[in-house]
């Protein structure tokens, strides 16, 4: 997280319209702040940024979602870049969305930048001027008409071909749920994830398997 990562001139060249930090070829920042910036605003020059820096290179990055993705369980996602703008060969479903949300909802640092509603980026060797970044997800701030309690985390996108996007995570005290919205529009998108959530809080509980009388061809569990 204390990394010092150099942007480049390959993590500022988007596609027109990009949600971007605004950084600049040359600008020196952390991990952290990358991730601040990634995760809280979806600032894909951001996105660009991790990646080059962790995998060497975007397209061997790229290798390391795809394989990661695999090693979860998913079957029908393939990723061509790590900011999720418009390819063809980009693509994902709804399923392998919630297995990587209860993946990265496993860590630390990720739940804790998600608590972030607004991140201050301070100065850079190039940028005089602090930057205020607010958090993009509704659900998660307290004042918001579509804030909801339970939630902890989530990631918002929107491309115009994919419409609106909402992966969020959610926490009663006694179960953890993730919920995904594709292809939705607008503020519809927070309307079916609380419709969702509301439906798994209520209709399904927790059972610990060691608690429960056993058939007879089963003798014990290997764990809880």
């Amino acid at each position: 997280m204390d990394d010092t990562v150099t942007i480049s001139q390959e993590n500022v060249t988007l596609e027109s319209g990009s949600q971007v930090a605004g950084f600049m070829e040359g600008d020196q920042v952390t991990m952290d702040q990358l991730l601040h910036c990634l995760l809280v605003y979806s600032a894909n020059d951001a996105a660009s940024a991790i990646a080059e820096h962790v995998g060497g290179s975007t397209d061997k990055f790229v290798e390391m979602m795809n394989s990661f993705a695999a090693e979860l369980g998913c079957t029908g996602t393939h990723f061509t870049n790590p900011h999720g703008l418009q390819d063809e060969n980009h693509y994902t479903t709804a399923y392998d969305m919630a297995l990587i949300a209860s993946a990265v909802y496993q860590k630390e640092d990720f739940q804790r930048i998600e608590q972030t509603l607004e991140y201050k980026l301070g100065k850079t060797n190039l940028v005089e001027e602090e930057r205020i970044l607010d958090q993009n997800h509704k659900m998660l701030w307290p004042e918001n008409y579509y804030y909801y309690p339970y939630a902890k985390a989530g990631k918002t996108g929107y491309t115009d071909q994919s419409k609106t996007t909402l992966v969020t995570m959610a926490d009663n005290g006694n179960m953890r749920l993730a919920a995904v919205v594709l292809g939705d529009y607008g503020v519809d998108a927070y309307e079916d994830t609380r419709n969702m959530f509301e439906y798994g809080f209520g209709n399904f509980r927790k059972v610990m398997l060691s608690e429960q009388s056993k058939s007879e061809d089963k003798k014990s569990f290997a764990d809880s």
